[in-house]
């Protein structure tokens, strides 16, 4: 295990890039046709039907969020070296849940993993999951041989707290303050800066000693020394800069909104149904999430100042530091905005922020790819507000599951062409069961005749029922599969 995310197998291994993301799924592609749906598009939509099952399971098996964002991430790197039509996924998923409890330190039984598997699939008529449970213990040690054992998961959820103040980077104890270790440490710089000085007027006495008379080259070195000196006092600083900024004591970093943060929370659990997690690292993932809390955040607040004079719905994300000094009673950042502006007035630093795009500004991170993220996360609502909810009796929404589904709606009006695309004909978890099913079967099929099936074939031959998918066939086309990845 890594403490660092630089050295990691999340890292070195797990972050790929979008042209072998496509290529990875270009044989599913070619068997997810449907009607006038685009292949591209059903496949996230059949993503985001696999991940609500994912979840779904999780909570059923009183899983808490981090085991099953990690089940997420296995399933989606377990299809990065294998197809869906060549694999049981609803198998797949089970055993992505059951290794990711074991990896969180909260295990379950694999009879429970089952028993509840089956309660879930059993709603949306789901025949595929085998009913042993030494299928899915051996899929187990498939799926950790897929993943080259590489288990350990850097979730932004902890990364989203460090930048918005509310768990330090560091959780280490220092036996001095910031404000302490900086004048230790100066008075340690001067202490050599004068030995220096001192080498430097005996080395000119000895010279006048010896009668030597000052020279224009004397006088170069004199000017090179000097200049050298100013570009080792400049370096100094930048070094004591970033000393006293890498404790990661979320000191300095201004004032974040409650509301902020719970949005950014909102917005990391549905990244799980897009595919950034394989493409970008999690700190650019959770700058991304913060970003379009604070755009939701200003929307909300303009709306709401527009509208009415009524503002409980919506709170500032940002207080002026001139204009209160004193933070929220309810808020759970680690320091005030008043005790930052102390310690930095102290340290010779900026003031904290007092704005979100002097936030945003502060990160050193590559524009390109942080917009890139948020266009990803961004384009996901238009296309999941396309898939049809199920008509299965479910519990009353809560107050959180409303915000969120206020969040989605209000991010999916932001892509007007895509979302008229997808409502062209509706989808839900029925047909995307169906889709599934069916691409199995196209694919037993070809794989059995090659020369003389294919997807054409198929097409006209009438769609047996999922009891037809037997045990057998199905285990077969896993043989097929396991012995391609091992090659």
């Amino acid at each position: 295990m890594s403490s660092s995310f630089w050295s990691s197998s999340h890292c070195l291994h797990w972050l790929t890039t979008r042209p072998n993301l496509i290529k990875s799924r270009e044989l599913d592609l070619k068997y997810c046709q449907q009607n006038n749906h685009n292949s591209k598009h059903l496949y996230i939509l059949l993503n985001i039907f696999l991940i609500q099952l994912i979840q779904k399971l999780g909570k059923r098996l009183l899983l808490r969020q981090i085991p099953i964002s990690t089940a997420c991430i296995f399933f989606k790197r377990f299809y990065l070296k294998n197809n869906l039509c060549e694999t049981n996924p609803y198998l797949v998923l089970a055993a992505c849940l059951f290794v990711a409890a074991k990896v969180e330190e909260t295990p379950v039984h694999i009879k429970s993993v089952v028993s509840e598997a089956k309660v879930v699939f059993n709603e949306y008529n789901i025949k595929m999951f085998p009913a042993e449970t030494n299928k899915l213990g051996e899929m187990e040690f498939y799926l950790m041989e897929d993943l080259d054992f590489h288990l350990i998961i850097f979730h932004p959820y902890r990364s989203l707290l460090h930048i918005t103040g509310r768990e330090p980077a560091d959780s280490g104890k220092f036996p001095l303050s910031r404000v302490e270790e900086d004048q230790v440490i100066k008075k340690k710089e001067i202490e050599v800066k004068r030995k220096k000085d001192d080498e430097i007027r005996k080395s000119n006495l000895a010279s006048s000693n010896n009668n030597r008379s000052v020279t224009p080259t004397t006088t170069m070195s004199n000017n090179t020394i000097k200049d050298v000196d100013e570009s080792d006092e400049i370096a100094s600083e930048s070094k004591r800069i970033r000393r006293l900024m890498s404790r990661g004591s979320t000191e300095g970093i201004g004032e974040i909104d409650e509301g902020v943060l719970q949005i950014s929370w909102f917005i990391l659990n549905d990244t799980y149904r897009t595919d950034v997690h394989l493409l970008y690292p999690p700190y650019v993932i959770s700058i991304s999430a913060v970003y379009i809390a604070f755009c939701l955040t200003s929307m909300n607040s303009s709306n709401n100042s527009s509208n009415s004079n009524n503002n409980n719905s919506t709170q500032r994300t940002r207080q002026n530091s001139s204009s209160s000094g004193s933070t929220n009673s309810n808020s759970t950042q680690l320091h005030s905005i008043q005790q930052s502006i102390n310690t930095n007035e102290q340290l010779g630093l900026n003031k904290p922020p007092n704005s979100a795009s002097e936030f945003l500004s502060g990160f050193q991170i590559n524009l390109t790819i942080l917009f890139s993220c948020i266009q990803d996360i961004i384009s996901l609502y238009s296309i999941w507000e396309s898939f049809e909810p199920s008509s299965i009796s479910r519990h009353h929404q809560q107050q959180q599951q409303q915000q969120q589904n206020q969040i989605r709606s209000t991010l999916s009006n932001v892509n007007g062409d895509a979302k008229e695309e997808a409502k062209k004909e509706k989808f839900g978890p029925e047909e995307a069961e169906h889709l599934i099913r069916k691409m199995i079967e196209s694919r037993i099929i070809d794989m059995g005749h090659p020369n003389n099936a294919g997807i054409n074939q198929t097409s006209k031959r009438a769609l047996p029922n999922a009891s037809s998918i037997n045990n057998n066939s199905m285990d077969n086309l896993a043989g097929v599969s396991k012995k391609r990845a091992r090659k």
